[in-house]
């Protein structure tokens, strides 16, 4: 018994030394690609720091990110959570029959107050005298569906709608949260898929009046494999995504022309799949300001959509109905510039298309003047 005593504190002394010895020569990394996010850095040391305590929790930060073998520990521990306890929920994010969704309860009104102050400013600066109709339409995450399908808990959906409805009365709310289903959307990560959203397209085509000029006739194309954002930050090893795009004579005509680069490219860059955001391959991914053009159109109808980038993939289905579209982030572009670019607001429709994920995430917009 003695003997075994010795060892075993031999071996552990020897595991504790062992790590340490690795966390002396581990090479801190800046970035998690798998979490997309940064990583704590060892932090700076100060008298005033080490007073506060802020030096002992940014150190802590940094141990915790900076551990070796973390990757593998992460995926070990959610294997264990999922496979051996049952848990469905780890990192944030839930799993279910294969679907990944972010966990998100809280409904946080200073972004909806936000969201709602920015989209009013635009109306106030550039709407409010346009001979054209605006819309607004949001998009539910997968976590909307977890809640009614399994039981999971989620922020207050109807709030959310009802508050954004209330705050902005001048728009016309296009209601789509009956056309879509969780199997409409990807399983590793958080967009929906273009083939399942023709309920959705043709809904939002019906209110803005182009339903008749939209075919709904298409090729389905398809690009494999595919692994969303979730499939790495959840650390779920589940199997790779399909991503399906949806073609026509008219759509493969369209050009969209990027107001940054001044370039020209289809509505599907195509190598865009062979980077690390595949869902890029819609409109060329995230973009400031664009213009898609229809050399096809049978009626000269021009639409402004105000979008995230759920927008990518439904904005293209849409083209067929105008001769021009244009696609603003004003995450990215400062919209008191807009009016200066040639965008004809006075008479075109406008849709503003956001998803709960962005209402609720304290999103980062361009403040005028910037």
């Amino acid at each position: 018994m003695k003997v075994k005593n010795i060892v075993t504190t031999v071996v552990f002394c020897l595991l504790i030394f062992g790590f340490f010895v690795l966390c002396l020569l581990h090479k801190p990394v800046e970035m998690s690609e798998s979490e997309r996010r940064p990583l704590a850095q060892f932090p700076e040391i100060s008298w005033q720091g080490v007073a506060s305590g802020e030096t002992i929790g940014d150190f802590d930060d940094y141990t915790v990110d900076q551990f070796p073998f973390r990757e593998a520990f992460r995926k070990l521990y959610t294997w264990y959570r999922f496979n051996v306890v049952n848990i469905k929920e780890t990192n944030g994010f839930a799993e279910e029959d294969g679907y990944i969704a972010k966990v998100d309860t809280e409904l946080c009104q200073p972004s909806l107050d936000k969201v709602i102050n920015k989209f009013s400013a635009i109306y106030e600066q550039l709407l409010k005298d346009s001979n054209g109709k605006v819309y607004l339409s949001i998009i539910p995450d997968k976590n909307y569906f977890f809640s009614k399908e399994y039981g999971h808990l989620s922020i207050d959906y109807d709030k959310l709608v009802t508050a954004m409805r209330d705050g902005l009365p001048m728009m016309e709310y296009i209601d789509i949260f009956d056309t879509l289903a969780l199997d409409d959307y990807y399983k590793t990560d958080t967009h929906w898929s273009q083939e399942k959203i023709a309920e959705t397209v043709n809904r939002i085509a019906a209110a803005l009046g182009c339903a008749d000029r939209i075919s709904g006739d298409y090729k389905i194309n398809t690009l494999y494999p595919f692994y969303g954002v979730y499939h790495a930050q959840s650390a779920l090893d589940l199997p790779a995504d399909t991503i399906y795009y949806l073609t026509n004579e008219i759509i493969d005509a369209c050009t969209v022309f990027d107001y940054e680069t001044n370039q020209t490219f289809p509505i599907y860059t195509l190598e865009k799949f062979e980077s690390k955001e595949p869902y890029d391959i819609f409109l060329g991914g995230t973009k400031a300001l664009l213009r898609i053009d229809n050399p096809n159109a049978t009626e000269q109808k021009e639409l402004v959509v105000f979008r995230d980038s759920f927008g990518s993939s439904l904005i293209p289905l849409l083209a067929e109905g105008y001769s021009s579209i244009y696609v603003v982030d004003i995450r990215y572009v400062d919209s008191s510039l807009l009016g200066m670019m040639g965008i004809n607001f006075e008479n075109a429709d406008t849709l503003f298309l956001y998803s709960t994920l962005i209402i609720n995430s304290n999103p980062s917009f361009k403040e005028f003047g910037q």
